[in-house]
């Protein structure tokens, strides 16, 4: 069954100072991982008992994040083929995007294989 997702899902995060680059810029690896997060959850409230693996993603960085400020990520499902989910999240920074990333997810049986939605 698909299901509709015109929802999406938003989550947001603070930018410390332990997620900051030697130039006083959020770290790429840091908003990677909230943007997989992000995604997931997202899959995870619109398929409850499916095992997403992450298959590949591809990842625009527009501009930097600084100290204090509130990343907001916005995901919404582009994609929905026989045994994957593509999902785009895009990064803000005060209404500005700052990332924008599509992420191919792949549904995952209880032997590790693919299995259809």
């Amino acid at each position: 069954m698909i299901k509709s997702y015109d929802q999406g899902l938003r989550n947001c995060f603070l930018v410390r100072s332990e997620h900051l680059n030697h130039e006083g810029h959020l770290f790429g690896g840091v908003i990677m991982a909230e943007i997989d997060t992000t995604a997931y959850c997202l899959l995870r409230q619109e398929y409850e008992d499916k095992t997403f693996v992450t298959r590949a993603s591809e990842i625009s960085f527009d501009r930097p994040a600084r100290l204090g400020d509130v990343v907001v990520l916005e995901a919404r499902i582009l994609n929905v083929g026989t045994t994957s989910v593509q999902v785009e999240v895009i990064g803000l920074v005060d209404g500005a995007a700052i990332c924008s990333a599509c992420v191919t997810y792949v549904n995952v049986g209880a032997d590790g294989k693919k299995a259809p939605l």
